[in-house]
């Protein structure tokens, strides 16, 4: 993908400026980088990382990237005492490119100014969308054994707090407890939804007061060690209220029947279409309808090293291919009573997908 991106746009080089913060950088280069490097990939298959000298051992031995070089080696120590250490960085990033023949340069949109004024006076530069993006969307066998890691801590979390929450009803307390959990499981899982009461109609509302007749229990941790999510969402039913059962059972139907539908091939739109078609049969409003309350957001995205990323399962005509991770979460939000969610992490595959985060779809706590 990468050098066709380049062929595409007549270029003949790619990179990237970041720390493995960015989920792009540490996808490209295999290993966590605390300070931001410099990544570079050519047309002519060249692929190299400029670190720290304090690095360059651990970036030998960890990174993915063949060809590993030291800021010590480029002569940056010696610009900085004159430029400053900006300009001393852009200058060695310049004479790098330079010495590989560099014309033409793409840029990810969040490559840094200072280094894109300054290169621009040397090279034509064009900013395009990050290619790792896409090539994340496709998961490897590995990252698919990571994924399952968090949504096995996702599944244990959630039954973890049925039992707490027959004891505590303060969410505060009970998302300390939750995410304190996660973490003794070695994951990280931070602005957890546990959200009761009419707010629970906010879809990203994180929840506060005291748990009442249902509560959006919505967990995204990572595995700590990896950096991989798992995306996973059951509403609980504390004390039946049939309007919100109601609700719950609609979204219960429409998840259930677009996993039915997804395997390699079908456009993400058809999985969105099948939830709304669900959704609308039991008289519901939805985006597709562009609703302002029922179901007013997409049916899915990408899970991985973000917890939204490629793809996006909405109007897309993209297709879906074997190894791509993603959510389905219908849910139905009234300001007056609150909202109900149910959500899914499905791994898709030639001929059908596998749902990763398998429980109970209809959650209801007995004293």
């Amino acid at each position: 993908m990468i050098y066709e991106l380049l062929k595409r746009h007549e270029a003949n080089f790619f990179i990237m400026y970041a720390s493995s913060k960015d989920p792009n950088f540490y996808y490209a280069v295999g290993m966590k980088l605390p300070d931001p490097a410099f990544y570079a990939v050519g047309e002519d298959g060249t692929e190299m990382l400029v670190v720290h000298e304090m690095e360059r051992r651990r970036a030998e031995r960890e990174s993915r990237v063949k060809e590993i070089v030291s800021l010590s080696d480029v002569g940056f120590y010696e610009k900085v005492k004159e430029l400053g250490v900006e300009k001393a960085l852009a200058e060695t990033y310049a004479e790098i490119l330079k010495e590989h023949r560099a014309r033409k340069i793409l840029v990810p949109k969040e490559f840094p100014s200072f280094l894109y004024k300054h290169l621009s006076e040397h090279f034509e530069i064009e900013i395009v969308s990050n290619p790792f993006s896409k090539l994340r969307s496709v998961k490897k066998s590995w990252e698919i054994k990571e994924i399952k890691k968090a949504s096995e801590i996702a599944l244990n979390a959630l039954k973890f707090f049925l039992e707490i929450v027959k004891r505590k009803r303060e969410i505060e307390e009970l998302r300390k407890r939750v995410e304190l959990f996660v973490y003794e499981k070695g994951g990280l899982a931070e602005d957890t939804i546990i959200s009761s009461g009419r707010r629970s109609a906010d879809p990203h509302f994180v929840g506060e007061g005291i748990v009442e007749k249902h509560v959006i229990f919505d967990i995204f941790p990572k595995v700590r060690a990896s950096g991989y999510h798992s995306d996973f969402t059951r509403t609980v039913i504390i004390e039946r209220d049939e309007e919100i059962v109601e609700m719950l059972r609609a979204c219960i139907e429409a998840k259930n029947e677009a996993i039915k539908i997804i395997r390699e091939g079908i456009e993400a739109k058809e999985v969105h279409d099948k939830v709304c078609d669900v959704l609308e049969d039991y008289g519901y409003k939805t985006i597709r309808q562009k609703a302002k309350e029922g179901f007013i957001h997409s049916t899915g995205h990408g899970v991985g090293l973000e917890v939204h990323e490629e793809p996006k399962i909405f109007n897309s005509e993209d297709k879906l291919r074997s190894g791509m991770v993603f959510t389905v979460e219908p849910g139905l939000y009234y300001e007056r009573i609150g909202g109900v969610r149910v959500e899914d992490l499905v791994l898709v595959k030639k001929n059908g997908c596998e749902v990763l985060t398998r429980f109970d779809d209809y959650v209801e706590v007995v004293p």
